[in-house]
Formats: structure tokens, C-alpha cells, sequence
């Protein structure tokens, strides 16, 4: 079952992001930061973080926020499955439950950041396979020799006849 998280589940949001490899276990930190500042204030900011929640544990989460300066623009700052649950169209149930939140709230667009690196293939053949469009690479954004790919999507409000 989508929904968001409560405070009693940021402890297994870092648990499930760094089993999920969105993060190497010495990084385990960096979420547990980001869970703590969405609970004391992110979240009344306007950010959103959602799980799938099966049979009481958490094998997914989809962390997105607003970008300040821009008209209704978005960032999914993390998106990721539990690799027990891996091809069972988790991923693309939550990115469908993130891209209908803000559609239902007339948001514009979503934006991703993601690696070059081979080791993210699957990760870019998946927002492309979404309808994502790859907008921009930056050269050696993460390091020399690992550009970011930044992926965009527009979003159609719920309401909107197609």
C-alpha cells in the first residue's frame, strides 16, 4: 500500500534506502538527516515522501520537493526498491503515485537527477521507458568521468482533457 510516511517509519526509510543501493551503508547518515529534517520541518515546507508499505514493512520510497524560484517545479530527490521486490512494478507504482499527487495539484513538471554511469543503465532506461525525456547532462557533475542526467517530465493536472 502507497502513502506517506509517518515519523515512527524514518528509521526504516534509511534502512530501505540503503538496502535499495540509493545509498552505500556509510551514507546511511545522510538519509537519516534528510528523514529528520522532513519530519521537524520539510514536510510543512512541502515536501513528500511516500511508501509501499507490504505486510508492515517498507520495500519502497519516493522522496520529492519543491524547487524554490520556480513555477510549480519539482525534484524526485529519491526514488527506490527493496531488491527483494525488484520487477515487480513497485518502482513504477510509486513514480505513477508521485506523478499523480502533483498532477492533482496542478504541479508542472518533475525533474530527475541520475548518473551516467554504467552502473545507473537500468535507472535511465527506466524514467525513459516512463515517459521521461533526458533534457541535460553535465560533465563530471559528481566526480570527474560521472556526468548527471537530468530527466524531465511535464505533468497533466488530473482534471485536463487529453
Amino acid at each position: 500500500m502507497i502513502r506517506a510516511i509517518t515519523a515512527d517509519d524514518a528509521s526504516d526509510v534509511v534502512t530501505l534506502a540503503v538496502a535499495a543501493e540509493l545509498f552505500a551503508p556509510d551514507e546511511a547518515g545522510i538519509v537519516r538527516q534528510m528523514m529528520a529534517d522532513y519530519v521537524a520541518t520539510r514536510a510543512a515546507e512541502g515536501h513528500r515522501c511516500l511508501v509501499d508499505d507490504r505486510d508492515g514493512r517498507l520495500v519502497a520510497v519516493a522522496y520529492y520537493e519543491p524547487l524554490p524560484a520556480t513555477d510549480r517545479t519539482w525534484e524526485l530527490t529519491m526514488i527506490g526498491v527493496d531488491r527483494e521486490h525488484h520487477r515487480r512494478g513497485l518502482g513504477t507504482g510509486l513514480l505513477e503515485a508521485v506523478e499523480a499527487d502533483l498532477a492533482g495539484r496542478d504541479q508542472r513538471l518533475l525533474l530527475v537527477e541520475t548518473s551516467a554511469t554504467a552502473a545507473f543503465d537500468r535507472a535511465r532506461a527506466f524514467y525513459l521507458a516512463r515517459g521521461y525525456d533526458e533534457e541535460a547532462r553535465v560533465r563530471d557533475y559528481y566526480q570527474a568521468g560521472d556526468d548527471m542526467v537530468l530527466f524531465r517530465k511535464a505533468l497533466v493536472p488530473a482534471s485536463a482533457d487529453i
